[in-house]
């Protein structure tokens, strides 16, 4: 998740970079002004963007100048993470920007957006397992609450679900409605919420964020509407209780980690329109047993399907060419499948640890085969290659069982 959590913070700081240009002499974050405990760099209009809080007050207020600039943007993570209370936090009625995951994983219980903050990256408020009330301040054109949910005017996008049965000792749950006319599920939007056991989407929505229900682990059963045609990166990442999802029938492309390490995601059927699965989309999905990649799809990426101890069976199309390093890794319970006559490379670990497969036929048109592609599976395992082939030359100086046929 970190390393997606990066790059989205990378992606998205230049584009801001590109829409606020810095002033040449505040170019470089390392370079960096640093005031009353805030790292901050000048923007073109002479304002400030806060990039990182240095302090360790235990209720840090937010300046609404420094060093005589007006704090205009507060950066993306810019307080990620802190480490101290920020129960409560004012911020300045001059912000008019505040950047993704600002001030996700601190322990804010209630924020308010002022009416000047006309616009945000993905969730500023991710992970705040405490924070269970937001309020946009009157007048404010782009942002609003409803039912204790912040949303934007602009592209009809749902910002930020709070953690609402923050207390544990409530034991709540909570069912939701994303209401009709929402378009986007931001980024992060619902990261981390516990309480959520279950949604239902609007027909209206046509795209869901990377990680928008990351960790969301009391989340069941979801129907994702046809009306969606983008899903981002590890959309539901670690839901651990997922059983069941029903994807949308016009998707084009399952994202890398999109259930990654939903451990109980036993039903994900992958719509015909699929021609790209990302790497680890079902990593770590220890409860599926069977899976159908659709006609189009050439690359069985990485991980795809590591860690998937009780699938049983898979069946590839004719159109793969590549099976990716890890791909089955840790199958234990699958006991065959059928190589497509096309493919032409096996990666690194990509049946390794695949305990029960006893035979498999590894077509001619295979021109390479990664370093342990084969480890710790079967002792039986009999591997039938032709007699020029790589598999052959592979299983020789492996000391794998093979017969020629």
């Amino acid at each position: 998740m970190k390393k997606i959590a990066l790059f989205l913070t990378v992606m998205f700081g230049l584009a801001m970079c590109m829409l606020i240009p810095v002033s040449a002499e505040e170019g470089t974050e390392g370079l960096a002004p640093e005031s009353e405990g805030f790292r901050y760099r000048l923007l073109e209009d002479g304002t400030a963007e806060i990039l990182k809080y240095t302090g360790k007050e235990l209720h840090p207020a937010l300046p609404e100048t420094l060093d005589g600039h007006p704090v205009t943007s507060i950066g993306d993570e810019a307080f990620y993470d802190y480490s101290y209370s920020m129960k409560h936090l004012t911020i300045p009625a001059s912000v008019t920007h505040i950047g993704s995951n600002a001030f996700s994983m601190t322990d804010l219980a209630e924020i308010e957006i002022p009416a000047g903050v006309v616009s945000m990256g993905d969730n500023p408020f991710s992970y705040c397992m405490s924070l269970k009330t937001i309020t946009v301040t009157e007048g404010n054109p782009v942002f609003y609450e409803q039912d204790g949910v912040l949303f934007c005017r602009e592209d009809h996008s749902l910002v930020c679900f709070p953690n609402l049965a923050a207390d544990p000792d409530e034991d709540e749950h909570v069912i939701y409605t994303v209401p009709a006319g929402t378009e986007i599920i931001r980024g992060d939007a619902f990261g981390g919420v516990e309480c959520l056991s279950g949604i239902l989407l609007p027909d209206s929505l046509r795209a869901i964020g990377s990680q928008a229900f990351g960790f969301c682990f009391g989340l069941g059963s979801l129907i994702i509407p046809d009306s969606v045609t983008e899903i981002g990166d590890a959309a539901f990442d670690s839901c651990m209780y997922l059983g069941r999802v029903v994807l949308p029938a016009a998707l084009k492309r399952m994202p890398s980690m999109l259930f990654y390490q939903c451990e109980n995601l036993y039903e994900a059927d992958i719509p015909e329109t699929v021609t790209e699965i990302g790497a680890s989309a079902f990593d770590f999905c220890g409860s599926l047993e069977h899976a159908r990649i659709p006609d189009g799809v050439t690359t069985i990426e990485t991980a795809v399907f590591e860690g998937c101890f009780s699938m049983e069976s898979v069946v590839l199309p004719d159109s793969v060419t590549e099976i990716g390093a890890h791909a089955f890794n840790g199958c234990s319970a699958l006991a065959g499948i059928q190589i497509p006559a096309a493919v032409k490379k096996i990666g690194e670990y990509a049946f390794a640890y695949c305990s029960s497969l006893k035979e498999l036929v590894i077509p001619d048109s295979v021109q390479a085969i990664g370093e342990h592609a084969f480890d710790f599976c079967s002792k039986d395992l009999v591997i039938i290659c032709g007699p020029d082939s790589c598999a052959k030359t592979y299983c020789e100086q492996n000391g794998i069982t093979f017969l020629v046929e």
